[in-house]
């Protein structure tokens, strides 16, 4: 009986083994690659505070104000010198032709990668979000939003003129921006999800005013 009992822990003790061999050699749920090249370059004289991915690269932001386009290896494409001070956000339209830059200091732009389109602004605090409009490639959706102790939607009119309209103000710095097709959804300091979306919502009346 002894002996029955010892083959059997003995049996059962090989199985826990075999089963956390096979654990041990499943592989990660996540893989990862460090990029290098460019970027090991760019992080020896300064540091990154931002960082927007596209299908087609990566857009860096520093806290040196540079924003650099880069591969899926971590080449430099190309290099913006936006600000001296540090890069909050970067946001890009769906098509990665756009692109919406916000700093510290207060600059906005909002230009076209591959064509002359560009918008400037600086306003006397420091801008924490940017979001462009996914379409913005449309002419129908030349809006973006901005975010700092007001939320800001702009769009541009007809002369190529842009206009500015307020969503939102008096509950603190604006946190976080999400386009989902013609609708925002907002976060500040006391507003939750649920009554950001509802806002949101208004954001044509706003306009059609």
């Amino acid at each position: 009986m002894a002996e029955a009992e010892e083959q059997e822990t003995g049996s059962l003790e090989e199985s826990t083994d075999e089963s956390e061999e096979e654990e041990s050699e499943e592989e990660p749920k996540l893989k990862y690659e460090r990029l290098s090249n460019g970027v090991t370059e760019i992080l020896q004289k300064d540091a990154a505070s931002c960082m927007t991915v596209h299908d087609k690269f990566l857009a860096l932001g520093t806290h040196y104000g540079k924003v650099y386009l880069l591969d899926v290896q971590g080449n430099i494409t190309q290099k913006f010198d936006v600000s001296p001070v540090k890069i909050n956000q970067i946001s890009l339209d769906e098509s990665g032709e756009h692109m919406g830059v916000c700093s510290e200091d207060g600059k906005v732009q909002v230009f076209g990668l591959y064509s002359g389109e560009e918008f400037h602004e600086t306003f006397d605090c420091p801008i924490k979000i940017i979001a462009v409009h996914p379409h913005f490639v449309r002419s129908s959706c030349k809006q973006f939003v901005t975010g700092g102790k007001k939320l800001l939607l702009f769009e541009r009119s007809w002369m190529n003129r842009w206009k500015s309209v307020v969503l939102h103000e008096g509950e603190g710095n604006i946190r976080s921006v999400k386009w989902r097709g013609h609708l925002i959804a907002w976060a500040n300091n006391m507003s939750k999800k649920p009554e950001a979306w509802r806002v949101a919502k208004k954001m044509k009346s706003y306009l059609n005013n």
